[in-house]
């Protein structure tokens, strides 16, 4: 087990759950908004993924995922997300969050909802590292059972490099910020009367997780973590745009 490993993870779980349980509180304090938006766009995105999950298993049976290509692997999962995300903000809007139609508030739903992602996250992380703990302190770690190939997993656990932990957490701030762009996206379907801006949440929203897969896959984690700073830029441009686009809060 590595000690520097170890307090590099824990750091990691601090910020994975800290930086969005304060950005929320933090927005909450400036537009003084109810945190019941941004709770109601967390609840949002675990609703989303009670039929998004199974529907990614019935995926991956109907098109033989691993038999596919890359490319074709990571625009269907795309697709996935976008649409049952994006879709699920859609109703939140339309029949639950009615009054959720100024920017500030529709940043508020997006940060709740990329804050919960991010917090669950952390938390498997957590368990994660619970689990290694246990099984590198066990006086013979084979005698536990594990399925083939564990322990290899357990060593290159310990092992990763040390900039692993601090790509992850990035890594979430950046979905935070599409997230919130995509949430302002899709409100303004109220604000102008329109459905084609949940079209295009859906899309750039597929766009940005198969860019994320596809770079991951082919040159690494650093590089995939540098396409999504690069989609994170456009985002907070999209929202700059949106922002002109929505009415202001009161």
């Amino acid at each position: 087990m590595s000690i520097t490993v170890l307090v590099l993870v824990i750091i990691e779980i601090i910020m994975l759950i800290g930086i969005p349980v304060a950005a929320v509180l933090l927005l909450k304090r400036k537009w003084g908004l109810p945190l019941s938006i941004a709770i109601a766009g967390a609840v949002t995105f675990i609703g989303s993924q009670v039929l998004h999950i199974p529907a990614n298993f019935l995926l991956a049976s109907v098109f033989d995922m691993q038999a596919q290509p890359l490319i074709v692997q990571a625009v269907i999962l795309g697709l996935s997300a976008g649409i049952f995300e994006e879709v699920a903000r859609y109703i939140v809007y339309r029949f639950w969050q009615k009054d959720v139609r100024n920017w500030q508030e529709a940043t508020s739903f997006g940060l709740g909802h990329g804050a919960v992602e991010a917090i669950l996250i952390g938390l498997i992380v957590a368990l994660t590292l619970v689990n290694m703990v246990v099984i590198a302190n066990a006086d013979d770690p084979a005698a536990l059972g594990l399925p083939e190939g564990a322990l290899a997993q357990v060593q290159e656990f310990w092992s990763m490099p040390h900039y692993t932990p601090a790509l992850a957490v990035f890594e979430r701030i950046m979905a935070m910020v599409l997230h919130i762009s995509l949430a302002t996206m899709v409100a303004l379907c109220f604000s102008k009367h329109t459905i084609w801006p949940l079209f295009a949440a859906i899309v750039w929203h597929a766009f940005a997780n198969a860019v994320a897969v596809t770079v991951a896959q082919t040159w690494g984690n650093v590089a995939s973590e540098g396409a999504l700073a690069v989609i994170a830029l456009f985002s907070v441009g999209l929202l700059w745009l949106i922002r002109k686009a929505l009415p202001e809060a009161e």
